[in-house]
C-alpha cells in the first residue's frame, strides 16, 4: 500500500506559477469563448432566422459534447499527461470556435458548436487536475478558485467584444466578429504553456490499475463518488445555467434593455462574479466543501429569484441585484475544480474529473433546450424560476451525500466515503 503526499518533494516555484498561470489563461479561455454564445444569441437568431427552441438547442448541444469531451480529455491525460493534451485540446478548440464564425445556418451552427463543446469539456479536467498536484493541500480550494477567477475575465472580455462589435455593426453581422475575435485569446494560451511539464512521478505516483479506469471508477470504492459527484454536477450546473445562457436575452426581451443597458448589468454581473471566485475559495478552505456549497447555491436561487421575479425600478437596486447574483454564481463554481479532484486518486484523477464535471454538464444541457421549450408557455422568466428551484434543491441535497473532502492529501489511496 502506497501513500504519497503532494508535499513530499516541493517544486521550483517559478514552476509553480507558470503552472497557475497557464492554466489561468485556459480557465479565461474557456469563459471568453462560452460567455460569448449567450451575448451573441439574438443576433445569431436574426441572422439565421432560428426560433428561441433552436437557440436552445444550438447551446445544450456544446454542453452535451462537452460531457463526451470531458470524459476523452480527462481519459488522455491519465495516460499520456496534462500538459500535452492540454495544447491539443486548445487547439481544436480555437479553430472550431473560429468556424461558428463562418455558420450559415442551423445545422452549420451545430456542427461548429457541438465540435467546439467537446474541446471545452477536454481542458476542463485536464487543467484542474494538473493544478491541484502542484497545490498543497491546505490551500487546493483558493488556489483552484484563483484559477476558475480567469473565466470572469474571460467573461468581462466577451461583454467589451460585444459592446465594441455591436457599437460599430449591426448586430446580424456583429455576432460573426465576436467569434472570430474568440482565437485570439487561443494563441495567448498556447504561448503561456509552452516548455510546462507535469507533475513530477516523485509526488504524485500514479501506479499501476488493477482494473481497467472505468471498471475502477465504477467499483464500490469509488462507485459512490463517481455517481454522486455526477449528479451534484448535473444539477449544479443545470442552475447556474439557467440563470448565465438566459440573462442577456431576459433583459432585452422581458426588460426591454438596449444592448448598451444590457452590457451595464454583465459588467455588474461579472464584477460580482470575479470576487465571487476569488473569496469562495478562501470559504471553501475555511468551513469546508458542504457548508461552502449548501451556502452558495442557496444563495444563488435566493438572489437569482429576487433579480427575475420582485420588479424594482430603481437602477442601483437591479445592478446591486445583478452583481449579488454574479458573486453567488461564482462562488459555488470555485469548489468545484477542488472537489471533483480531491474524490479521486491520481492514476483516475483526470477521468473522473472529466466525468463528475463533464457528464453532470452534459445531463445539465437539458436545462437551456427547456427553458427555451417551456418559455413558449409561462414566459422565459418564470421558466427560469422554476428550474433554478428545483436543481437548488436537488444540488444541496447531493453535496451532503458526498464526503467531505476538504484539506485531503492528493495520493494513490481511494479517499474513504
Amino acid at each position: 500500500m502506497t501513500t504519497t503526499s503532494t508535499v513530499s518533494a516541493p517544486p521550483d516555484r517559478s514552476l509553480v506559477r507558470r503552472v497557475t498561470w497557464a492554466t489561468w489563461s485556459g480557465w479565461g479561455l474557456d469563459g471568453f469563448t462560452n460567455q460569448m454564445f449567450p451575448l451573441a444569441l439574438s443576433g445569431i437568431i436574426a441572422a439565421l432566422g432560428l426560433t428561441t427552441a433552436q437557440g436552445g438547442l444550438a447551446t445544450s448541444s456544446a454542453l452535451i459534447a462537452s460531457a463526451v469531451g470531458g470524459v476523452v480529455g480527462g481519459r488522455l491525460a491519465d495516460r499520456f499527461g496534462r500538459v500535452q493534451v492540454l495544447v491539443l485540446v486548445i487547439s481544436a478548440y480555437a479553430l472550431f470556435t473560429g468556424l461558428t464564425a463562418t455558420a450559415q445556418n442551423f445545422e452549420q451552427l451545430l456542427i461548429w458548436r457541438t465540435l467546439e463543446g467537446f474541446f471545452f469539456g477536454a481542458e476542463w479536467p485536464v487543467g484542474a487536475a494538473l493544478m491541484a498536484e502542484y497545490a498543497a493541500p491546505e490551500r487546493r480550494g483558493r488556489a483552484l478558485a484563483w484559477i476558475q477567477s480567469a473565466w470572469a475575465v474571460g467573461w468581462a472580455m466577451a461583454n467589451l467584444s460585444y459592446v465594441l462589435s455591436h457599437a460599430w455593426l449591426p448586430e446580424t453581422i456583429a455576432w460573426r466578429v465576436m467569434f472570430a475575435v474568440g482565437v485570439l485569446p487561443a494563441v495567448v494560451a498556447l504561448l503561456i504553456r509552452r516548455g510546462l511539464r507535469d507533475v513530477p512521478t516523485s509526488r504524485v505516483r500514479r501506479g499501476p490499475r488493477q482494473k481497467g479506469v472505468f471498471g475502477e471508477l465504477f467499483a464500490p470504492g469509488l462507485r459512490k463518488h463517481t455517481v454522486l459527484g455526477t449528479l451534484f454536477g448535473a444539477t449544479g450546473l443545470a442552475s447556474t445555467y439557467a440563470l448565465q445562457t438566459w440573462i442577456p436575452l431576459y433583459l432585452k426581451e422581458e426588460r426591454g434593455l438596449s444592448v448598451s443597458s444590457t452590457a451595464l448589468y454583465i459588467w455588474f454581473m461579472i464584477v460580482g462574479n470575479w470576487l465571487g471566485y476569488v473569496l469562495g475559495g478562501h470559504v471553501h478552505d475555511r468551513i469546508g466543501r458542504r457548508w461552502a456549497f449548501t451556502v452558495f447555491y442557496l444563495g444563488t436561487a435566493v438572489f437569482g429569484v429576487l433579480f427575475m421575479a420582485v420588479p424594482v425600478t430603481a437602477l442601483w437596486y437591479n445592478l446591486l441585484l445583478a452583481a449579488v447574483v454574479g458573486f453567488f454564481i461564482s462562488a459555488q463554481a470555485s469548489g468545484k475544480g477542488a472537489l471533483f479532484t480531491e474524490l479521486f486518486p491520481a492514476r483516475v484523477r483526470g477521468t473522473g474529473a472529466g466525468i463528475t464535471y463533464n457528464v453532470g454538464r452534459g445531463v445539465a444541457a437539458f436545462s437551456p433546450a427547456l427553458i427555451g421549450w417551456a418559455s413558449d408557455g409561462i414566459g422565459l422568466g418564470s421558466a427560469i424560476i422554476v428550474i433554478l428551484m428545483v436543481c437548488t434543491a436537488l444540488t444541496v441535497l447531493f453535496i451532503w451525500l458526498l464526503p467531505e473532502t476538504r484539506g485531503r492529501v492528493l495520493d494513490e489511496q481511494a479517499p474513504p466515503s
